[in-house]
């Protein structure tokens, strides 16, 4: 077998697909079935475009577009065309010249042409949701199967059309960080400006469907009975002057700009809470991270996973005055998070993926 993984994102890109594909994709290579795996991801300054190791070829061909750390309506608009060209006039060559025999994409690349490409690449296809954002039913025109992170996503595509036998449950792969020692959080806190005082730390894309906004104004109710209290944000900005007028606006709040992720990890470590009021993440990484590291949370509303194993640190909605509610309760509430891992064992995660590769493959070629 020969499959083909198309990602925007692949390290050393940083993001929640770049850290998933980083972790599976080695692992997939050794797979006994697996003859070699080729990585199709975005060009980077300083990568090369192409590299091997051992069964894993990464080729960096794609336009540079969502690694972007901003962009403007008009670079979104020429990026997104140029990338859908791309896929349809090469995408099927490629595939033929490599021998592909299946195709497994992120579902953050979408759209006619990219979906006219799969079509005529003609290998199966298998889609990996990990949000809620893409039309299940255009998914379903395209995917034999259908990859979801979480038991929420997997709903959200039912219920938005996919047939409920082409979907597969698979949860993210998540090996807990090293515990940092006082001194390296100690440190942290000084690298980055932010003293001694306490802090609620938010990691990850700045951008409207993270909640960000609505955090701001929770805090800004919140804040004045904790005056000591910071929010402080963590994360590559894609909502440009909006989004720094608004902290600026806020007094008590700080935006570090992008930290790496050992940073952001150290710095978790140091938060009184993690917070991520998102509307449209399948299972994040972080809020296994920040339970992982002994930090309370605050987790996006409906993700079954978190409602079952954490439901005190589940803000019920994404609005500023539950997630200000839910930020009080948590504040006095100093119980640590706790949530089973060993589902989300990078082996047993990878070994799931191989058997479904398997299956789709042995089911297109009857």
């Amino acid at each position: 077998m020969r499959p083909m993984i198309v990602t925007a994102l692949f390290p050393p890109a940083l993001g929640g697909a770049a850290t998933y594909f980083g972790d599976i994709a080695p692992e997939l290579s050794e797979q006994d079935d697996i003859e070699e795996l080729f990585l199709l991801t975005e060009r980077m300054p300083g990568q090369p475009r192409e590299w091997t190791e051992g069964r894993l070829r990464v080729l960096r061909c794609l336009p540079t577009r969502v690694s972007l750390s901003q962009r403007g309506w008009l670079t979104h608009a020429v990026t997104y065309a140029l990338t859908q060209l791309w896929f349809f006039a090469r995408l099927p060559g490629l595939v033929r010249r490599l021998g592909v025999s299946l195709i497994h994409f992120h579902t953050r690349y979408r759209g006619r042409l990219f979906y006219a490409a799969l079509r005529r690449s003609r290998v199966p296809l298998l889609a990996d949701l990990r949000d809620k954002m893409t039309d299940p039913v255009q998914l379903a025109a395209v995917a034999g199967r259908l990859l979801c992170c979480g038991e929420g996503v997997r709903h959200f595509a039912i219920k938005g059309g996919f047939p409920r036998e082409r979907t597969v449950l698979i949860p993210i792969p998540f090996t807990p960080p090293e515990i940092p020692s006082p001194e390296l959080v100690s440190d942290a806190r000084q690298r980055y400006g932010l003293g001694e005082d306490p802090y609620l730390l938010f990691v990850g894309d700045i951008t409207y469907n993270k909640g960000v906004y609505d955090l701001l104004e929770a805090y800004r109710q919140w804040q004045p009975g904790h005056p000591l209290v910071r929010l402080v944000f963590a994360g590559t900005n894609r909502e440009g002057e909006r989004f720094v007028g608004q902290v600026r606006r806020v007094a008590g709040t700080i935006y570090l700009g992008h930290v790496p992720h050992r940073d952001a990890q150290i710095l978790m470590r140091g938060a009184e809470i993690v917070v991520l009021p998102s509307r449209t993440e399948g299972l994040p990484r972080v809020i296994l991270e920040a339970v992982a590291l002994g930090t309370r949370v605050i987790c996006p509303p409906g993700i079954p996973e978190f409602e079952r194993y954490l439901p005190q640190y589940v803000v019920p909605v994404v609005d500023a005055d539950s997630i200000a509610r839910t930020l009080s309760t948590v504040w006095h509430d100093r119980t640590l998070p706790s949530y089973p891992i060993s589902g989300h064992r990078v082996r047993r995660v990878v070994e799931a993926l191989a058997g479904v590769y398997g299956e789709l493959a042995e089911g297109e070629g009857r």
